[in-house]
């Protein structure tokens, strides 16, 4: 049994057109369901995206068949930078809780400095965790949905799990 990775592409806005590919080549130029840009590789190492691992069975080649779910990658696995997708989610978190009438400007400043460290696991994100419990509470029902909304599939599992349950 070999595993190794197909090749993901994905629309600069994160929707997935296929992980599943032994090609590197795109299929098509734009994503179908808002018309951005199909990337397959990162924007600022050129490196494939990882897609699903794949596995192929010898006993009936050439079957080969890929991890299920696949969970698009939010950094570049060689160079470490952001996708375009990861970028926009977290200037859209920024974005929404300058609306959030009901924090002071501190208050926000702390919120804001809770997102980056959410998405990754490291010893500042238990400390981030509970910042952003307290500070999105306070925010009001409509501010801690819209950033649950923008957030939950970019956030680490651990504050995934501590956050939303």
């Amino acid at each position: 049994m070999k595993d190794d990775y197909g090749y993901a592409q994905i629309c600069l806005n994160g929707h997935i057109l296929t992980y599943e590919s032994n090609e590197i080549q795109i299929q098509q130029d734009f994503c179908h369901t808002c018309g951005q840009k199909i990337i397959n590789e990162c924007q600022n190492c050129n490196t494939p995206i990882k897609g699903g691992i794949r596995y192929e069975s010898f006993i009936d080649p050439p079957y080969a068949y890929y991890s299920n779910p696949y969970h698009r990658p939010a950094y570049c696995y060689k160079c470490g930078h952001a996708f375009p997708w990861t970028i926009s989610a977290q200037l859209s978190a920024l974005e929404l809780i300058n609306c959030a009438t009901l924090l002071n400007d501190p208050e926000k400043k702390e919120l804001k400095s809770s997102i980056d460290n959410l998405m990754i696991d490291s010893p500042k994100t238990s400390v981030s965790i509970i910042k952003f419990k307290t500070y999105a509470a306070k925010a009001g029902t409509e501010i801690a949905k819209g950033l649950r909304d923008i957030l939950i599939d970019l956030v680490s599992e651990v504050a995934k799990k501590s956050i939303w349950g």
